[in-house]
């Protein structure tokens, strides 16, 4: 039975054993994106990687096997996680060389196989630029929706319609088996949905620019609120508002903070005008 210096265990001193069989069974490990580097003696970026319980190992994904469609996404990725496969191992160095391309490649194969024209599938944000949005709809198979298409609401920027980890509902627009190419559309939030001046409604506070509030009162739908005077609010809180006005043409939402001694106060007075006109 071997024994492991203090401090340390059997698992870490195996750790490589991981990799060495990961490779001989051409199997999946994830690990998370720490950095996009731009060596000074190769051509091309390249991904460095960590991987859990793995210290002293650096993963390393070319661009070329990213299995990205463009080489501007891949700072979009750094904090996340990702899966790959292992191609060589450096062990004196502590390098193993990966590739996210072959997973991507086995991943799309599969949707080709089972996704249908029309069919509601669920997407993964992973990332939003000022071109549009990233999805990942299975697999890391990553479909880039233009901003056109994905801006469902003209007056908020994407960042804060959308955000990274965030799961959204998308339609299968078209598949070209051919050229190995998903299309999918944003299912538009607002579609089905009609508020009333005065409804109160529970929304949370997604962002904080200046005097304006962007609140979420369904996945995806989201209103414009005025900063209150006389309450300090704070992100990622959820609060009770009521609607100004609602244009769903427009994808327009106005709300204010609910307060109910305003609310109290517009009662008896309304009450008071009535009781005056019955004089």
């Amino acid at each position: 039975m071997r024994i492991a210096p203090e401090g340390t265990s059997i698992t870490e001193l195996d750790q490589w054993d991981i990799f060495y069989d990961a490779k001989d069974r051409d199997s999946v490990l994830s690990a998370v994106v720490t950095s996009v580097v731009r060596p000074k003696t190769l051509n091309g970026l390249y991904w460095e990687l960590k991987f859990e319980d793995a210290d002293g190992v650096r993963g390393v994904v070319p661009s070329s096997e990213t299995g990205l469609p463009s080489d501007r996404t891949m700072n979009f990725f750094v904090n996340q996680k990702v899966n790959v496969k292992i191609k060589s191992i450096d062990r004196k160095n502590g390098i193993v060389a990966c590739t996210r391309r072959e997973v991507v490649e086995e991943a799309i194969n599969q949707l080709l196989g089972t996704l249908t024209e029309g069919e509601e599938i669920p997407a993964l944000v992973r990332f939003v630029s000022r071109r549009g949005v990233g999805l990942d709809i299975g697999g890391g198979v990553i479909v880039e929706v233009p901003y056109r298409n994905a801006a469902y609401s003209r007056s908020l920027p994407l960042d804060v319609i959308y955000r990274p980890g965030q799961l959204i509902r998308v339609t299968v627009q078209a598949i070209d088996k051919e050229k190995k190419d998903i299309q999918v559309s944003i299912k538009d939030p607002w579609e089905n949905e009609e508020f009333s001046r005065g409804t109160i409604l529970t929304g949370r506070v997604l962002k904080i620019r200046g005097r304006e509030m962007f609140v979420e009162v369904r996945q995806g739908l989201i209103g414009l609120a005025g900063y209150p005077l006389n309450k300090r609010i704070e992100e990622g809180e959820q609060l009770p508002f009521q609607v100004m006005s609602f244009d769903r043409a427009e994808r327009k939402l106005h709300l204010v903070v609910l307060d109910p001694e305003r609310i109290r106060g517009r009662r008896v007075r309304r009450e008071r005008r009535i009781r005056e006109a019955k004089r």
